[in-house]
């Protein structure tokens, strides 16, 4: 690892005091375990309150999703539904944006279509089934991105677990 591409954090909780070098994932790791040990209840947090992990979101991705320039691109699943296909496009807009690579984490139902391969009208009559569920939101500009419920629901899609 060069020096450039570590980070040192230094803790200070009450007495304790704490010093961490490594890449950033490594001391996210320290810092969250480190934290779960000083405060326990941080843990109960952790596992009650649901935060996507943009890393491991992106891993599940691999080989369903690229991420282009022009947003994302389904490299697999025509057999899923369009209502399964269009949360992995969201998702792939969703990550491309956090990760710097795409300008927005909105879609249009045009560009939906495109990148599912489902025919814009099964896109267009899925879409309002999704705001409805809670999956999706319209945005300002008249195009649509995932809720935190809709990660979820995609992430869960993604590992084979079923809606609950």
């Amino acid at each position: 690892m060069s020096g450039q591409n570590k980070i040192k954090v230094h803790l200070e909780f009450g007495e304790v005091k704490v010093d961490f070098e490594g890449d950033v994932n490594q001391v996210f790791e320290f810092i969250v375990h480190f934290l779960t040990e000083v405060y326990p209840n941080l843990e109960i947090l952790r596992n009650l309150v649901y935060t996507p992990d943009l890393t491991n979101l992106a891993a599940k991705l691999v080989g369903r999703v690229e991420i282009t320039a022009e947003g994302p691109v389904l490299v697999s699943g025509s057999e899923l539904s369009a209502r399964d296909a269009a949360c992995i496009a969201l998702l792939g807009a969703h990550i491309g944006n956090r990760l710097g690579k795409l300008t927005k984490e909105s879609l249009s139902s045009g560009d939906l279509a495109k990148i599912t391969g489902k025919a814009r009208k099964t896109i267009s009559n899925e879409v309002p089934r999704l705001v409805a569920d809670g999956l999706v939101e319209r945005t300002a500009e008249g195009e649509y991105k995932l809720t935190i419920l809709g990660i979820r629901r995609a992430e869960d899609m993604l590992t084979g677990k079923k809606p609950t």
